[in-house]
């Protein structure tokens, strides 16, 4: 854990995870940050990140590592949701680590990827899965809503934000393209085409909403993908076009995150870079 202002570390790392981390989000709980991660060990685990410490495990599933995690707020409370290699998207109460009704999603292919809103009030989220289309749930109701239909193959990357006033839902498929989606509605507004995204990230910049797609470079003379180096495109969702990119080289980009003041956060394999678009 890093002090974004100095870059230097506030605490030692936090370790119990047995393999790779593959996702992580932030909340608040009784008045104190704390963060949860998604391991390859088939377990989701919250730390207090005042004192640098596990406080709580969510899942043990023996059967995959969890994919993605999500925190949100529901009826008052935080809580998160967990999408895994077992075929389910579940909700968990973040105070107690139980796991709230039945699976969102029970599905016989791995569940890949999940986001967060909030549509007329109530907080939603969106999953995504090897085959199929991405499902739009009540999170209050433990029930679909709606399906986003259109991607043709896996989708990985899924993220929210909001586009004259309205939540929409952004994501990237191994069709080649990022599409732009009403949740309201359950439509899609556009797409545009993109190397396979690996990860999609969304949120607002000078105010005006944006998506940050993170795919492997493409070269005519060789290889389809290169994975030793990454493209990061920021999309301008109003205007529908690129607003710009970072070729990122050998030491490529591992996740990517859009901060509430608008700052594109990249960690790699060299350390995290702190981004700001001009």
């Amino acid at each position: 854990m890093l002090d974004m202002a100095t870059g230097l570390p506030v605490c030692e790392p936090l370790t119990g995870h047995e393999y790779f981390v593959r996702d992580l989000a932030t909340a608040v709980l009784e008045g104190r940050p704390v963060a949860v991660t998604a391991g390859e060990d088939g377990t989701a685990r919250v730390w207090d990140l005042g004192a640098g410490e596990q406080i709580g495990q969510m899942l043990e599933l023996y059967r995959g590592p969890v994919n993605a995690v999500v925190t949100t707020v529901l009826n008052g409370r935080p809580v998160v949701v967990t999408a895994s290699d077992d075929g389910t998207a579940r909700l968990w109460d973040l105070a107690t680590c139980e796991q709230i009704g039945d699976h969102l999603v029970r599905s016989y292919s791995d569940v890949w990827a999940v986001a967060t809103a909030v549509l007329g009030g109530r907080p939603i989220a969106v999953t995504s899965e090897d085959e199929g289309p991405l499902q739009v749930i009540d999170l209050a109701a433990c029930r679909p809503l709606g399906e986003l239909t259109g991607h043709d193959g896996l989708v990985r990357g899924v993220a929210t934000t909001v586009l004259d006033g309205r939540p929409i839902a952004v994501t990237g498929g191994a069709d080649d393209t990022m599409r732009v989606w009403d949740l309201a509605t359950c439509e899609q507004l556009y797409s545009r085409p993109t190397t396979e995204p690996f990860s999609v990230s969304a949120g607002l910049v000078d105010g005006r909403p944006v998506a940050v797609t993170r795919a492997p470079s493409v070269y005519a003379d060789g290889p389809r993908y290169d994975i030793s180096s990454q493209v990061l495109r920021v999309w301008d969702l109003s205007g529908r076009e690129p607003a710009g990119q970072v070729v990122d080289g050998p030491w490529f980009s591992e996740a990517q995150a859009l901060t509430p003041r608008g700052r594109l956060l990249v960690s790699s394999c060299a350390g995290l870079a702190v981004l700001t678009h001009h």
